[in-house]
């Protein structure tokens, strides 16, 4: 009898320790994946949870990006464009602050409210996967973003944007801002009267164009094959999908 009450409190022991193991492997593993995660710089993730409820939208309408080359971020929730400058560092520690906001009248100004908020309570960032969890204070999550993956500018030999809410383009003067891709390094680009021929360079998810006697560059983030962002946050569409 003694004998068995031995085992039993053996087994109950390495049970027990076994259990810890695992639970802790788990924290450990997740705190391994903060210290060697991905950059989550330079990519776009879009926004599928806040506040604890499911978001409907697109990587375009609802979104987050960080740039490390001036550590702002570009972000939006259907309506006004955010920029904020923030602070990262590879242990899990990120900050928003320094924000400012297009000024349109949206039709659903408390989310974008709540979502600034979000943004200015973030205290740390977690990366499970392919999904950015934003966290605030007492390990409470904010946000949620999904990872959208690049596209390859390449693609767009041949098709033409034009800005979202014009149905038609016209190369001839008076006609509707286009951007059209003519080669792999060459786009003609219609912001007012005039019809541009720009050198375009693919970078990533971005697509940068210069004139040939202009200094100033734009920047057109590439959401998908049908979508581009410029670097004022105006949408561009591909006319005719």
């Amino acid at each position: 009898m003694k004998n068995t009450f031995t085992y039993l409190s053996t087994m109950l022991i390495l049970i027990c320790l076994f259990s810890f193991l695992i639970n802790n492997s788990k924290v450990f593993a997740q705190q391994k994946a903060i210290l060697s995660s991905k950059n989550i710089e330079n990519r776009r993730w879009q926004l599928i949870m806040l506040n604890g409820k499911k978001i409907k939208g697109s990587s375009y309408t609802h979104f987050l990006k960080l740039h490390d080359y001036d550590t702002t971020a570009d972000s939006k929730v259907a309506c006004n464009h955010l920029r904020y400058t923030y602070e990262l560092d590879k242990k899990g520690n990120l900050m928003f602050k320094n924000g400012t906001t297009t000024l349109m009248a949206c039709p659903n100004q408390e989310m974008e409210e709540i979502y600034r908020k979000a943004l200015s309570r973030t205290k740390r960032y977690i990366i499970n996967k392919q999904q950015l969890f934003l966290i605030g204070a007492n390990k409470k999550i904010l946000a949620i973003f999904q990872l959208v993956p690049n596209e390859n500018g390449q693609s767009f030999v041949g098709k033409t944007f034009i800005k979202e809410g014009n149905q038609s383009y016209d190369p001839i003067l008076g006609g509707a801002p286009f951007l059209r891709f003519e080669t792999n390094n060459k786009a003609s680009l219609k912001l007012g009267d005039i019809v541009e021929l720009m050198d375009v360079q693919y970078d990533d998810d971005h697509i940068s164009m210069r004139a040939k006697y202009q200094s100033h560059e734009i920047v057109y983030s590439i959401v998908n094959k049908n979508v581009l962002i410029d670097d004022y946050g105006v949408t561009w569409v591909l006319k005719n999908k």
